[in-house]
């Protein structure tokens, strides 16, 4: 029973960290081109090295766009940042692409 208990909790939690980084203000969406995946488990490689990085909420990557999509905190990453540790931590080849980088906070004003 205490273990079940303690199974609630986590999931109370996690759901609570998720539901808070999900309506964090100043959050930011960057898409990234990601060049040199050849195989079906480099987006999972890109993916949870990208989530490795400090101010980072979560990532997507697609092996058949090359694309990443990245949700994180502008006061603690920048784009250029992301791009740079994907790089760095997996040999993959991350670029910023072009007028794609938007922040929840001026997304939420246009709409």
């Amino acid at each position: 029973m205490f273990s079940a208990a303690k199974a609630v909790l986590f999931t109370v939690l996690l759901g609570s960290t998720r539901l808070a980084a999900a309506q964090a203000p100043d959050t930011a969406t960057v898409r990234l081109h990601v060049s040199k995946m050849t195989c079906g488990s480099c987006p999972t490689t890109a993916r949870l090295a990208l989530k490795r990085l400090t101010g980072v909420y979560s990532a997507k990557v697609t092996l058949d766009d090359s694309l990443g999509i990245v949700h994180y905190d502008p006061k603690q990453v920048t784009p250029a940042q992301i791009a740079d540790h994907l790089t760095r931590m997996t040999g993959f080849v991350a670029t910023v692409l072009a007028d794609t980088t938007k922040h929840g906070r001026s997304h939420a004003r246009s709409r």
